[in-house]
């Protein structure tokens, strides 16, 4: 009889569970293909992908998705959330499109670039996974040039751009160190789990100005890229991580963001990422740094700022502690990328917006 009694009660779960499940994918099927189009670039993915558009379709019929994406709006409208695109059709009186299968589908990749595919010639040719710094790497130490003060009676605003590196890592204690000044204002356009190398997953080139709205920043701090270490499909085609052609288009994106920032007439400051406590993931993030910093110093209205010198040891590697007037201090957090709170603070005191 006790065996019996267990067996139903597992049996009662499971039936619980797959009845959960099924009332998730009807309600939501949609969030699923949004879900299955993050996956970085794979098997899973290609599986994932059209399982998640055929659950879809099968169910999308019902026409549910569009209803909770209308109480969705009508939350923001009342100030129930914090999606700056939502608050911005809100704002605007504009309606949530629901997710388009057709267009995650026409994502999928439908060839493979061959290794030599796309060649920039201003950048040189790496293997998908790196292990050593490159040649050509930015500095470990840069300086600010001078920047001139406030204008008496008026405001400064300064934008603080990027992903977690800004929204978690500096954006604090950057809001601390400003909140001294009365004549600073900041602009968060900031977003955690973003980058530039998915722009069907997050477009930057659409969220920020509904992220700025009407703002227009005289300075613009970014920090940005620690998720952009993956493969990605662009016109159809896979370039894995790297890869001559992944380096040419995501040269041409960050450029198309850097021009984007500089079009309401702002001066850019952006912060290399720091080194990373992973060897591989750190040759990764070199690589970032190295395209980054070639677009942004080959503009006249852009400032490259590296933080290697700041937090890393004295050949720019990683360092969890470091010492701060004369007290040993951690510098980064747990996950051996983001910076802990002195990492956060000497950081931003290597950054003077004001004077």
């Amino acid at each position: 009889m006790k065996a019996y009694q267990r067996f139903s009660g597992v049996g009662q779960m499971a039936w619980g569970m797959l009845a959960f499940a099924g009332v998730l994918v009807v309600l939501d099927s949609g969030g699923i293909v949004s879900w299955a189009s993050r996956l970085e670039l794979g098997p899973e993915r290609s599986v994932a992908v059209p399982l998640a558009a055929g659950l879809h379709r099968a169910f999308g019929w019902m026409r549910l998705e569009r209803e909770r994406d209308d109480a969705l709006l009508e939350l923001a409208r009342v100030g129930w959330s914090d999606d700056p695109a939502l608050l911005a059709k809100a704002a605007g009186g504009g309606k949530v499109q629901a997710v388009r299968v057709d267009t995650v589908v026409a994502s999928m990749p439908t060839a493979i670039a061959p290794a030599a595919e796309a060649k920039s010639a201003a950048l040189p040719v790496h293997a998908p996974i790196l292990v050593k710094r490159m040649e050509g790497a930015p500095a470990l130490v840069s300086a600010l040039p001078s920047i001139e003060g406030v204008v008496a009676g008026k405001t400064r605003s300064v934008g603080l751009a990027g992903d977690s590196m800004m929204a978690v890592g500096l954006s604090p204690a950057m809001l601390r160190a400003g909140a001294q000044y009365s004549d600073l204002a900041f602009v968060k356009v900031f977003k955690s789990g973003t980058g530039l190398a998915r722009p069907e997953v997050f477009d930057w080139q659409t969220e920020y100005p509904a992220m700025r709205q009407q703002a227009r920043p005289e300075f613009v701090i970014v920090a940005m890229g620690a998720n952009d270490t993956q493969g990605f499909v662009d016109g159809g085609v896979v370039y894995p991580f790297g890869s001559a052609g992944w380096q040419a288009v995501y040269q041409r994106r960050v450029a198309d963001y850097l021009a984007m920032l500089e079009s309401d007439g702002a001066t850019v400051v952006w912060l290399g990422l720091p080194p990373m406590r992973s060897e591989e993931y750190d040759a990764h993030v070199a690589l970032i740094n190295k395209i980054d910093a070639e677009v942004v110093s080959a503009s006249p209205h852009a400032i490259w700022f590296s933080t290697a010198g700041l937090v890393g040891d004295a050949e720019g590697k990683f360092r969890d502690f470091g010492e701060v007037d004369g007290k040993l201090v951690k510098l980064r957090q747990g996950d051996g990328i983001h910076l802990a709170a002195q990492g956060k603070t000497v950081t931003t005191a290597s950054v003077e917006v004001k004077r």
